[in-house]
């Protein structure tokens, strides 16, 4: 995310690429004003980043609880967002689309 912005995501019935979601730099995108204090955290000294997931990179076992993953952020003022993801794994896109999250 630092550096670029973008979101995307992935359909059932889509080709087999990722598609653009939105311009997140459009301010009505709920996204934008999430992802908007992660990107200019970077000029901020006092914020605290903590990002986690329950399965290490590259992990293909299951595990015997929830996935999640995740991103905390908090800063000055108490701003700050918890975003969570319960995916199992990272989408493996050499797979075809109705196999990327299995």
């Amino acid at each position: 995310l630092p550096g670029g912005k973008s979101s995307h995501h992935l359909l059932p019935t889509a080709a087999t690429d990722w598609s653009a979601a939105a311009d997140i730099d459009a301010q009505q995108q709920p996204i934008h004003s999430t992802m908007n204090i992660y990107i200019g955290s970077q000029k901020e000294p006092n914020t605290n980043i903590v990002a986690y997931s329950n399965y290490p990179p590259h992990f293909k076992f299951e595990l015997p609880m929830s996935p999640g993953k995740g991103v905390i952020m908090a800063e000055d003022n108490n701003k700050g967002f918890w975003l969570v993801h319960t995916a199992k794994y990272f989408p493996n896109l050499a797979l075809a689309i109705g196999d990327l999250f299995s």
